[in-house]
């Protein structure tokens, strides 16, 4: 079996002896932060926006990150190089740390790890065809904070199976929002449309616009549900999923029920850049 590795409060370890306390926060409480990336063939993917944004869900609940952000990087360039697996998925979580009492914690001893695994992937046909999705009323409570808890959506598995879908999307007051793992987008002919406000903005998202704005007209705003029946194409986005269409949303058939031609345009733009960024940083 291959030896697998992680970093543990301060140490890299084998993942198999990687432990931490009953008595930690993240497992009494529920109270702690993660940012997941991906690494395409050795090369770790939006890395500094994805440890800045791991900074900064910490701090929006009261945590802080035992090292820097340069520290970060360094410690997992080297897990995914140790780890011998170039196509890998990375997670960098933080927790309150050990209490006794499981109400107060000490922030400057908080438990802090990156594990890296083999990424799941999803076979071709899902990108070809396109995704069904079903909406569930829903709002984070601190949408710019990445947190732990995901109570609600393993919560609705038994629903998503149900309703054989691929993945669960939230609405609010009349307001498409995103999915526990995803953000959500929207074409209106040529018009480009994401949810603004109360999402997480990931990575995926922001690298996503950051290119179709030379290809479209883009609009950050309130997206609504009526919206939904006028759309031509949708798709999500997310780390490991990339840029997925998706062609139905509850019985609503997206446009024609098939991956819309601006998708499909999307799709092959994001992997080159994506080979465009693994070439400038191959190395670093």
């Amino acid at each position: 079996m291959t030896k697998k590795y992680s970093y543990l409060n301060g140490k890299v370890v084998l993942t198999e002896k990687a432990k931490i306390s009953i008595h930690d926060l993240g497992v009494m409480r529920g109270f702690g932060v993660f940012d997941s990336l991906r690494s395409y063939d050795g090369v770790p993917f939006l890395l500094d926006a994805h440890i800045s944004h791991f900074h900064e869900s910490a701090r929006l609940i009261g945590l802080k990150p035992p090292v820097g952000k340069d520290e970060i990087a360094g410690i997992i360039k080297n897990l995914v190089k140790k780890n011998g697996n170039p196509d890998a998925a990375v997670r960098m979580v933080l927790t309150g740390g050990e209490s006794d009492d499981t109400v107060t914690y000490n922030i400057e001893t908080p438990t802090f790890f990156v594990t890296v695994e083999k990424i799941q992937t999803y076979p071709p046909e899902v990108y070809k065809k396109g995704v069904k999705i079903i909406s569930v009323e829903n709002e984070r409570r601190i949408p710019n904070a990445k947190t732990t808890d995901y109570i609600l959506m393993f919560s609705l598995q038994k629903l998503k199976r149900e309703k054989n879908a691929f993945e669960i999307i939230y609405f609010s007051r009349g307001r498409v929002l995103e999915g526990s793992t995803f953000n959500f987008f929207i074409f209106k002919g040529n018009k480009l449309i994401t949810p603004r406000d109360g999402v997480f903005k990931g990575e995926t998202r922001n690298f996503t616009l950051s290119f179709a704005r030379e290809m479209f007209k883009v609009e950050e705003r309130e997206a609504l549900i009526r919206e939904l029946k006028t759309a031509d194409e949708a798709f999500l986005t997310s780390t490991k999923r990339e840029i997925m269409p998706v062609v139905k949303i509850d019985s609503l058939k997206i446009g024609n029920g098939k991956v819309g031609e601006n998708t499909k345009r999307l799709m092959a733009v994001f992997r080159e850049r994506v080979d465009e960024f693994v070439a400038r940083n191959r190395g670093l």
